[in-house]
């Protein structure tokens, strides 16, 4: 059994990985806050779908209503 290895040390991988490029008008910093805000909203619909009938009646919501704020996706 043979094992080919390149012999180029002149490879630059580099060009396949993802760029990460601050859209015009936006900081890193705003960026960042809004990527946990994000976080923090889909840890609690996650928390959300774990309270049952009566947890949900006691913070004033329905089980419809729980359900509609569930399948939202994190950035709505």
């Amino acid at each position: 059994m043979s094992t080919y290895i390149e012999n180029n040390h002149h490879n630059n991988y580099s060009q396949y990985l993802p760029t990460c490029e601050v859209p015009q008008g936006f900081s890193t910093g705003q960026i960042i806050k809004q990527a946990k805000f994000w976080a923090s909203r889909s840890h609690q619909r996650k928390q959300l779908a774990l309270l049952d009938e009566q947890m949900l009646a006691d913070i004033g919501i329905t089980a419809e209503q729980a359900k509609l704020e569930i399948a939202k996706p994190f950035w709505k």
